[in-house]
């Protein structure tokens, strides 16, 4: 199934810049996964995506990929190039050969990716289902007496 940058570009108002989530800037994140997929660029694409591949040309970001064997560029619009360089500057990975997106448990996949657009698709359904995991607690076990 192809994300839908339409889609994308509509989902972009429901995320909060400043969400943050273990000390991470996850809603800056989640806004630049979303502009790019806005832009057209596919999960895979975005999964393998490095800060090396963006650049700044006439102030405006650009975007270099690989699709189909063939290397070429995208010039983001300002409104979504934005979005991009705020966490490219947050997670201070300019020009560095890292993943430029990364989950609690490392760089972002395809799957990942899919995730993001899931929570802001729907909203309601993803609270609910952080709240009642916050809320279970821990089982009883039993405590191990000190030796």
């Amino acid at each position: 199934m192809r994300l839908d940058p339409e889609e994308a570009h509509t989902l972009l108002p429901r995320v909060d810049p400043g969400r943050m989530r273990s000390g991470r800037a996850v809603g800056l994140r989640d806004g630049a996964v979303l502009a790019l997929v806005a832009a057209g660029l596919t999960a895979v694409e975005i999964a393998a995506l490095r800060a090396t591949a963006i650049t700044m040309a006439n102030r405006q970001a650009v975007v270099a990929i690989h699709r189909h064997d063939l290397s070429w560029s995208i010039v983001l619009p300002d409104d979504l190039g934005g979005r991009l360089l705020a966490w490219l500057t947050e997670a201070r990975i300019w020009g560095l050969p890292e993943p430029v997106f990364h989950g609690c448990r490392g760089p972002l996949t395809s799957m990942g990716i899919w995730k993001i657009l899931d929570r802001y698709r729907n909203p309601q359904s993803w609270r609910q289902c952080s709240l009642s995991r916050a809320s279970k607690q821990p089982m009883n076990l039993p405590r191990r007496r000190a030796a």
